[in-house]
């Protein structure tokens, strides 16, 4: 895992509260609020009980997607592919969280599986500063995937995407270029471009 990956996987360690969405058998989005349990150099991990909707969805698709709010207002989100541990690792998360151990005490620990979230890309936010800031990451072998926008050779150098642009983060050039870590996406470029010289990016 690299320098920035790490940062913000333990980035969603300390802000710990995350939602966690998945899709179930009828193809319907679920989310509820989880506990991003520990954060190591080889990803995230979480737990949660057998008998519950969101285990089956987890080991089923073995796919998760996590949004949470970083303290200075900053978001966090990520999509990844995940996977049962063995038992080991439910000792290890009660080790580091220990208030647990209220909520399952004893040998009643074991109802849990924990689930290692061991490749994945996300995207760190920061919508309260001017230009608004954003970096992606990933981890595992996948790299982060290009989002936003890009233009194209058949850019004519009118400026109607610099002049609509609402962080001004558009530079002149042949063709034009836009700064994607002060990118809001908003797609204003695109819809004003006479030339059609404006494509979305993956995602």
């Amino acid at each position: 895992m690299d320098a920035t990956a790490k940062k913000y996987v333990d980035l969603f360690r300390t802000v710990k509260i995350a939602t966690a969405a998945t899709v179930d058998e009828a193809g319907r989005p679920q989310a509820r609020i989880i506990n991003v349990m520990l954060a190591r150099d080889d990803g995230m991990y979480i737990v949660t009980s057998r008998g519950k909707p969101f285990h089956k969805q987890l080991t089923e698709t073995g796919r998760i997607a996590l949004a949470a709010m970083c303290p200075d207002c900053q978001s966090l989100k990520f999509t990844g592919r995940l996977r049962v541990v063995d038992k080991s690792w439910v000792d290890r998360v009660f080790e580091e969280n220990p208030g647990m151990n209220e909520v399952y005490p004893g040998k009643s620990r074991y109802a849990l599986d924990a689930f290692h979230i061991y490749e994945g890309q996300g995207e760190w936010f920061d919508l309260l500063n001017y230009p608004i800031n954003r970096e992606s990451f990933a981890y595992g072998g996948g790299a982060a995937e290009p989002a936003g926008f890009v233009i194209g050779e058949s850019c004519i150098g009118c400026g109607a995407c610099a002049k609509a642009c609402p962080q001004q983060c558009i530079a002149p050039g042949k063709p034009y270029a836009i700064a994607p870590q002060h990118c809001l996406q908003c797609g204003l470029c695109a819809e004003v471009c006479p030339a059609g010289a404006v494509r979305r990016l993956h995602r």
